[in-house]
């Protein structure tokens, strides 16, 4: 398995930063959870602004600026960024998040559509949940003013797939500054028992919340608000220039995580950003032994997993979950090469690798237990709205065609739904029924990250990639085309919520200028797609070969026992084995 080179294959394209590459910070900060106790999961959660300030010895080149968090620890936070806490609860489970807006008093009154305004206010999407779309749920039209309170009640249905998911400010005309900020915490829909096989379910577990974090470029969108500007984000800028970035995890630079040699360690990842894509890896994984291999993305699990990973491709918002295992103690290091897009306010063009930074320094503790066996290769257990609908004959569905393009405009690009539309204007793109196949050709998209709100999509029987990374058939609610990648289909069932379906570039500043559409959800609440079933866990052992049956050939051998005997033992113990497999993956509906 190779690992990421510092440098990539586009050449040194220097990231700008500071003097010096970030020293090893302390141990990774382990995020806050809420957890839900007896299904009901509540929490507070307050807006305010801080000071974060870095320290030389982590950074390279001390630093500090004025910014927002989720629960800052004081008015100034040293070598740490605030990051949410991270919601934890189960299918079935009632989730209440009251959010607590603590910012400064808005400079003026001034809201022109999709124009950057009202900086003080804020809201909260519950990125990747197959939730509803109204108040009290994932309503990110709700507007929590400064001084405000708003409780957020999410009814988690009983099907609810487990998964990796995020939150963030989702206000438009706001939301680069606030996610810019740092407005940022992750999900974790626990997974159930019969979802997933025994052996991934026991491992060790870590989240990591990246963040690539671009102050300076935060601060020219805050003096660009019509309303007066953020007089808080431009009011503090110590050691930061023109186009300094950093990365952060849980807070932290670099911090330094552990796992043990020769154990599956499983780990969650999160990644928000400006308008950069990036490339992640691993760096000097290879000396030690070590395999990382995917599981899910987007929060959702892929068939046949644990598959193979080299590099896994993210623009802002998408999320992907890996196992990795080192034979050797030792260190090494999860890196990412940024990709950004056009800039703030761009065209959305985009620019080549830059030079791979390290995220986290891998730890591997030297440990003298077995080295533990290859996980076995699984499909989870699938809730009705993942059943595959990429292709019309697999369950008899029928698709609905249409057309999505995100189109160049002033701002950074414009919506155009089945030949009409633009820049957002408050009014619908169109509408869809719900229980209705949606098949959707997307262009524009290898510019302009697609995301849509509640309901996942899938990619078709279309996509080309050399890298494995996008398959026919993985789910994604954030699409970003990379280079060297081709894909324009996806699929999604329009499962059981009405309302509006939210659709944008996930370049944020993008969103905030009008590069954002709703479309109607028509029709009556809870209805299904017709002819589905939920499908229940399926394992596939890949047993190696029997110790006993080399025993066997050897005492065959030594007794003079004839090659047909042999070949007759060999074949029968083959075809148990083949008896073994198919009783293994057969697949079970459940209702």
């Amino acid at each position: 398995m190779p690992s990421m080179p510092r440098h990539s294959r586009f050449g040194a394209l220097a990231l700008a930063l500071f003097a010096a590459p970030a020293a090893h910070a302390a141990s990774l900060h382990e995020m806050p959870a809420a957890t839900a106790t007896s299904g009901v999961l509540s929490t507070t959660i307050v807006v305010d602004e801080y000071t974060a300030s870095f320290t030389e010895a982590v950074s390279g080149s001390a630093f500090s600026y004025k910014t927002r968090g989720y629960n800052p620890a004081g008015t100034t936070m040293s070598d740490r960024m605030a990051v949410g806490p991270t919601l934890r609860f189960s299918a079935g489970d009632t989730v209440k998040v009251t959010l607590d807006n603590d910012l400064d008093a808005n400079p003026g009154t001034t809201t022109t559509m999709n124009s950057l305004h009202s900086p003080g206010t804020t809201n909260l999407h519950t990125h990747g949940l197959h939730v509803d779309s109204d108040t009290p749920q994932d309503n990110v039209y709700v507007a929590v003013e400064p001084g405000a309170t708003f409780e957020y009640t999410y009814a988690i249905a009983s099907d609810h797939a487990a998964g990796t998911h995020w939150y963030h400010a989702h206000f438009h005309g706001n939301t680069a500054l606030q996610v810019g900020n740092g407005l940022v915490g992750m999900i974790v829909v626990e997974d159930a028992a019969d979802e997933i096989p025994e052996d991934l379910a026991a491992l060790e577990e870590l989240a990591l919340m990246v963040q690539r974090l671009e102050p300076f470029a935060v601060q020219q969108i805050a003096g660009a608000f019509e309303d007066g500007g953020d007089g808080w984000t431009q009011s503090g800028n110590v050691g930061l220039a023109n186009g300094d970035g950093y990365w952060t995890v849980n807070g932290q630079m670099n911090p330094t995580a552990t796992v043990t040699q020769n154990r599956w360690t499983r780990v969650r990842v999160a990644y928000s950003a400006l308008d950069a894509a990036a490339d992640i890896a691993l760096l000097d994984a290879d000396a030690l032994g070590c395999e990382w291999k995917l599981l899910a993305k987007d929060g959702i699990y892929v068939d046949n997993a644990p598959r193979a990973l080299t590099t896994a491709h993210v623009a802002p918002g998408n999320r992907f979950d890996f196992v990795v295992k080192c034979a050797s103690a030792g260190a090494f290091e999860l890196t990412a090469a940024a990709e950004a897009g056009g800039g703030p306010g761009g065209p959305g063009g985009r620019r080549l690798l830059q030079t791979a930074e390290t995220l986290v320094t891998f730890t591997v503790l030297a440990s003298d237990e077995s080295a533990a066996e290859d996980l076995p290769v699984f499909t989870p257990k699938k809730p009705v709205y993942l059943q595959d609908v990429y292709d019309e004959t697999l369950h008899s569905v029928t698709h609905v065609s249409r057309t999505l393009i995100f189109a160049r405009a002033d701002g950074g690009c414009a919506v155009v739904f089945d030949g009409a539309g633009g820049q957002y204007d408050g009014t619908s793109h169109g509408s869809m029924a719900v229980g209705s196949v949606q098949a959707w050709t997307v262009s524009g998209n290898d510019k302009h990250p697609f995301h849509i709100h509640i309901n996942s999509f899938q990619l078709g029987s279309d996509v080309v990639d050399p890298s494995g990374y996008y398959r026919t058939g993985d789910w994604h609610d954030v699409f970003y085309v990379p280079d060297g990648v081709t894909a324009s289909k996806v699929y999604f069932q329009v499962d059981q919520h009405t309302g509006k379906a939210v659709l944008h570039c996930h370049f944020l500043e993008h969103e905030d200028k009008g590069c954002m559409a709703y479309l109607d959800i028509t029709g009556a609440e809870d209805t299904r797609v017709a002819g589905l079933a939920a499908t229940a866990l399926v394992e596939t052992f890949v047993e190696e070969e029997d110790a006993a049956n080399e025993e066997d050939a050897a005492d065959a051998a030594a007794a003079g026992a004839s090659a047909e005997s042999s070949s007759a033992s060999a074949a029968g113990r083959a075809l148990g084995g083949i008896a073994a497999f198919v009783a293994a993956t057969s697949f079970v509906a459940v209702a």
